[in-house]
């Protein structure tokens, strides 16, 4: 007999399976694309999967349409676009938003350009021929600013120089400033300094780390002898592609220098110097051929020449007469040895006129410069005191001296003992104090002595 129970078990069974079965199913063809999918490549590298080979057609158009007007008729895409297709998980397709962010960073698009050619090379690449014309004629007006004279017996560049209309990457197509910055220093950008107070183009080489003469070949137009504050000069290093020569006749003036003569004499003491006759410069008027290369002169030819002023030789007198050791050189010597233990300047709520230098009592003090003696004794703080007038504009002070060995009116030599360190007077032990006076007003001795 047929159990009723079991066949009905087996149905319910049978229909858990088939229910399994579709929902196995359905979810698979939810997950896995049935579709066909394309993997895309540009030179044979992969840069996504998409679904529709329109996306990428389009997404390549959208990158069209956003380079500039110029250019959009001109487009060209040099490079090998492939679709292979593939079945792929739908999590696999590529977003469109990387799509054409890597289409962005992959993909060439080329145009028709001018490109200005030296020796057979492209140096710069223009959008058309006119543009390429303008930076042509924009470096040689450049170069014919540094002419001196009216007379241009040439002008021309030393490269064979041509535009020729080729095809190029739209990256490699400059503007004109940036194309004529570009050719004429090897840069697309120039760098500018402002000239400051004390400058000169020495300073300004110094300051910057490059040469005068890199100066001088950035600047063709500008006389870098006679820079004035606030005027900019270039500083980036020329490194030109084209080299533009002129042959120029120029008439200029040109200063002569003057000689320089000695004549000896006994009227002036040995050492002195006195200027007999005045020198002058002369002029001359020049007509020459200059020859400029990227404005900077490279040959200069005197066609002719003219004095308008000889030049004056300055006479200088030398003296041969012997100097009396008693005459001041004009130079002072330390008077004693010793340590220093006082400066010039304000002290104790006074002012200290002179320095202090420590000593034993004896140690010799010595005329700190020739001169005559106008004082020798005692004077009040001071204690013992000498004083002599160099006759120069000059005289010292030598106080609290223990023994004075020279008289009011005696000369005396550079280094002659004149007295002995003493502790005479105001004194707090035994020292030199030393003063320098310029036309009676005390001076800081330091900046004539040292110790």
């Amino acid at each position: 007999m047929i159990n009723i129970k079991s066949i009905k078990e087996l149905k319910k069974k049978n229909l858990i399976y088939i229910l399994v079965l579709f929902i196995t199913i359905f979810t698979g063809a939810a997950i896995y694309s049935t579709g066909i999918s394309y993997e895309v490549k540009i030179d044979g590298e992969k840069i996504g999967i998409v679904q529709n080979k329109r996306v990428v057609y389009d997404l390549i158009k959208e990158i069209k349409d956003s380079i500039s007007e110029e250019f959009k008729n001109d487009i060209t895409i040099d490079q090998d676009i492939t679709f292979n297709s593939v079945r792929v998980p739908k999590d696999k397709i590529t977003s469109i938003g990387m799509i054409k962010e890597r289409l962005d960073s992959k993909i060439d698009l080329k145009a028709h350009a001018a490109a200005i050619s030296v020796n057979g090379k492209h140096v710069a690449f223009l959008k058309n021929e006119s543009e390429a014309e303008t930076v042509i004629n924009k470096i040689k007006d450049y170069y014919m600013e540094t002419i001196e004279g009216e007379d241009v017996k040439e002008a021309s560049f030393l490269e064979e120089v041509e535009i020729v209309q080729v095809e190029t990457k739209i990256t490699d197509i400059k503007n004109i400033e940036s194309a004529y910055n570009y050719i004429l220093l090897g840069s697309d950008s120039v760098e500018t300094y402002e000239v400051q107070e004390g400058d000169s183009a020495w300073t300004i080489s110094r300051k910057l780390n490059i040469s005068v003469e890199d100066i001088e070949k950035a600047n063709p137009d500008i006389n870098v002898e006679r820079l004035k504050i606030g005027q900019e000069i270039t500083i980036s290093t020329l490194k030109p592609y084209i080299s533009f020569k002129t042959v120029e006749i120029a008439s200029y003036e040109e200063r002569l220098p003057y000689k320089v003569t000695q004549e000896e004499t006994n009227a002036l003491f040995k050492g002195e110097k006195k200027v007999k006759v005045v020198g002058k410069e002369g002029r001359r008027k020049v007509e020459a051929e200059i020859i400029k290369v990227n404005g900077v002169v490279e040959t200069k030819n005197i066609l002719s020449e003219k004095i308008i002023d000889k030049p004056q030789d300055q006479i200088i007198l030398t003296g041969t007469k012997q100097r009396p050791s008693t005459m001041a050189f004009g130079a002072f010597i330390n008077p004693t040895r010793g340590r220093l233990t006082s400066r010039f300047g304000p002290r104790w709520g006074r002012m200290h006129e002179g320095i202090d230098v420590a000593g034993p009592i004896g140690t010799p003090i010595a005329a700190a410069d020739g001169g005559v003696v106008t004082f020798a004794g005692v004077q009040g703080s001071y204690g013992k005191l000498v004083i002599i007038n160099h006759e120069n504009g000059y005289t010292t002070y030598y106080a609290h001296c223990n023994t004075i060995n020279v008289r009011v009116g005696q000369r005396v030599s550079r280094g002659q003992v004149i007295a002995t360190i003493g502790n005479t007077g105001r004194s707090t032990g035994p020292h030199l104090h030393f003063e320098v006076r310029k036309n009676g007003t005390p001076v800081n001795p330091l900046k004539h002595v040292r110790y």
